[in-house]
């Protein structure tokens, strides 16, 4: 079956005595007469889908996809292209009953020169546009200062100078601390309990600071003491007074309440830690963290609409709602209210946590909490300031990950997200999550690597530069990049050119050759194409109706037999030819009542390229897809799927050529397809496993 649908077929000079002679003759040596057109078959077969697979990272973009991201996952989209294969292959066949062979003539070399396109551009690109700059890191020559929190899209940030001293210096800063806000020094109230660093929350009416021996809350605009308690504290809260809360802890109104993170525990903060009241007051408003949550290794905390507070500890993570009633036990603890939560088990823990809006948004649009683990894994979740929480994207690293941030590369009105992974950097772009062809390698040993980014005003270009300071155990580096911007003008040209050359040369000189240089071309465009359109389930059902479709027109109603022989007649590159022998002379299809000497078509094959086609857009959809995560011998785990799936398409091919040995025609997709399929399951569960099947389809 080709793009318009038809079967593998074998034409010889000696057709009309095929009959008697594959009667004398044993399947064996038919495959060994046929070795050649099959192994050179096989080979266009391989070139084709391989050279799909090296195009795609150009076209494996949201805004390049068929129907967008959205509709990826949308069975209906992939049932409407099939619907129009059927009306454009019932319209060729009409046509050619009608004897308008030019109109099916230009208007099928039209569609083939837009689908050459499609792979020409990105290969001439990679020949003349050179690749992006690589990432070089810098040391900014600074120690002991520790990144305690970025805040939402990574310009502003908070750190400590020396904080284990006894007169550590929290200071706010920007543009990799050349920019310094404010600073306060922090002289822990008694001896005995000092954290490592503070542990910083930001809320509506400053910056709180614990230390483990006080609660202070900073004014965010000059660093100055707003209010505090000599209270040990890992982090500290406070919770504006509104109109669901009848009154604070110790029954003032109209106060705000403040609170304390103190091991497992919230508690709320009373007068008499000031010096007044009585010691037992509120006792009944506390609330316990369940495991494994740990006061001490929290890694964020952010506050969400006026009534939730979102916090991830090493092992847990949850959006908790402030108290704003006593428990109802006098003396007794309840747990603490979330409306989402989750925990880590075994020796998987949070390595890191940002905050803001994801990739492909703009930057002002949903917010979202995304988190890494020691195991590799990145998971994100859309917060709203109802405090309702729901799943977002998902990646699978093979490394553990050391430092997340949501930030804008470069101006560009979208955030990227800035992954450590291991010892690699990397950046993926767009609601795809696009990786960035250029990654720097960090190095170091496995701790948390904290990151901020500012822009810097570049006026060679559209979009601005940027600049990531990374901070490791204290010590701080840089890397300043330029955004690259690759000029395509001279390679639309030349592909232009270059395309235009080849419909012409197919025109004049329709050699055997020629048509199997444009199939090729037309072939990987179109798998790219609609490979990066939809995820493998989709790719599955697609393939499954046209394998049906292809045996039904094939051997019940034959219309694809008539559908072959009008575009060998009209000499249309919808096929690869494997001539067994070199050939001379012009491809025409064989009748074997016609007297005339048959010149050049000395045991020739014929694929439709839909016959390539279909398990190549199985192969590219595994690519653009599937769970980045590294395979054996450091290969992408998709990539190797992919070639799994060529595989399971070859082995079908091999059962194919058993058949088309015999000299009948036949109906590849369901061979082909079935072995493509196959090799995907086969592959996709050894290299990746179970996520390599869950995809949430719908019908639109």
């Amino acid at each position: 079956m080709s793009g318009d649908g038809f079967a593998a077929q074998r034409r010889s000079d000696e057709v009309a005595d095929a009959p008697t002679k594959q009667n004398q003759r044993s399947l064996l040596q038919e495959l060994k007469g046929q070795a050649g057109s099959m192994t050179g078959m096989a080979g266009m077969f391989i070139v084709t889908i391989l050279l799909a697979m090296k195009i795609q990272p150009f076209y494996d973009h949201d805004e390049l996809r068929a129907f967008g991201a959205d509709g990826a996952t949308k069975a209906g989209f992939i049932l409407l292209e099939l619907v129009f294969i059927l009306i454009f292959t019932a319209l060729i066949i009409y046509l050619a009953r009608k004897n308008m062979q030019q109109f099916i003539r230009w208007g099928v070399l039209g569609v083939l020169w837009i689908a050459m396109m499609y792979t020409l551009f990105p290969l001439v690109a990679m020949v003349l546009v050179p690749e992006a700059p690589p990432f070089t890191e810098g040391s900014m020559e600074t120690s002991e200062a520790y990144i305690i929190a970025v805040e939402e899209g990574g310009a502003n940030f908070f750190y400590m100078d020396d904080p284990l001293s006894d007169n550590g210096t929290l200071r706010y800063g920007a543009n990799s601390g050349e920019i310094e806000y404010w600073n306060h020094t922090v002289t822990p109230e008694f001896e005995g309990n000092p954290q490592k660093t503070v542990q910083l929350t930001q809320t509506a009416g400053g910056v709180i600071i614990c230390e483990g021996t006080q609660w202070i809350l900073l004014d965010a605009e000059d660093g100055s003491v707003l209010d505090e308690h000599g209270i040990n504290c890992d982090l500290g809260l406070r919770y504006e007074y509104t109109n669901s809360m009848d009154e604070t802890c110790d029954g003032v109104d109209d106060e705000p309440q403040d609170w304390r993170i103190f091991g497992d525990k919230l508690e709320p903060i009373g007068y008499y830690n000031d010096g007044d009241g009585d010691p037992t007051e509120c006792v009944d408003w506390i609330r316990d963290f369940p495991e494994p949550f740990n006061g001490m290794k929290i890694l964020f905390v952010q506050e969400i609409g006026t009534e939730h507070f979102l916090i991830v500890s090493e092992q847990w993570a949850g959006m908790v709602e402030y108290p704003t009633e006593p428990t109802g036990q006098a003396f007794g603890q309840a747990d603490v209210t979330t409306t989402w939560n989750m925990s880590l088990s075994g020796g998987e823990k949070f390595t890191s946590a940002t905050f803001g809006a994801v990739p492909g948004l703009n930057i002002t649009g949903q917010d979202s909490l995304i988190l890494g683990t020691t195991a590799g894994h990145i998971t994100g979740w859309e917060i709203s300031d109802d405090g309702t929480v729901q799943e977002g994207i998902s990646m699978d690293l093979s490394e553990p990950v050391r430092g997340l941030l949501l930030a804008d590369c470069c101006s560009g009105g979208s955030n990227d997200l800035w992954v450590i992974e291991g010892d690699n950097l990397r950046v993926f772009m767009g609601s795809s999550l696009v990786e960035m062809p250029r990654s720097l390698e960090i190095g170091g040993d496995d701790s948390q690597i904290p990151m901020a980014l500012h822009n810097v005003e570049n006026n060679e270009t559209v979009l601005d530069d940027g600049i990531l300071m990374m901070e490791q155990d204290g010590v701080w580096s840089s890397m300043r990049y330029t955004v690259y911007q690759a000029d395509y003008s001279m390679t639309t040209i030349v592909a232009l050119v270059l395309s235009i050359a080849l419909i012409i040369i197919l025109i004049v000189q329709p050699e055997w050759y020629v048509i199997n240089t444009v199939g090729i071309l037309v072939g990987a465009g179109t798998i790219t194409m609609l490979g990066v359109s939809f995820v493998p389930w989709i790719i599955i059902l697609f393939m499954v109706l046209a394998a049906a479709y292809d045996a039904w027109a094939v051997y019940k109603s034959k219309h694809m037999l008539e559908l072959a022989d009008t575009m060998v007649n009209l000499e249309l590159p919808v096929m690869l030819v494997a001539p067994q022998r070199p050939m001379r002379g012009k491809l025409r299809p064989v009748d074997p009542n016609d007297p005339r000497p048959k010149k050049g078509f000395n045991d020739t094959m014929l694929m439709g390229l839909g016959d390539v086609i279909f398990p190549g857009l199985l192969c590219i959809s595994a690519m653009s897809w599937l769970p980045d995560v590294e395979g054996p011998m450091g290969w992408s785990a998709p990539v190797l799927v992919a070639i799994g799936t060529m595989i399971g398409s070859l082995v079908g091919y091999c059962v194919l050529m058993t058949y088309v040995a015999r000299g009948k025609p036949q109906a590849g997709l369901p061979l082909l397809n079935g072995g493509a399929i196959l090799g995907y399951f086969i592959s996709a569960a050894i290299f990746i496993g179970s996520s390599a099947f869950v995809f949430d389809v719908s019908l639109f």
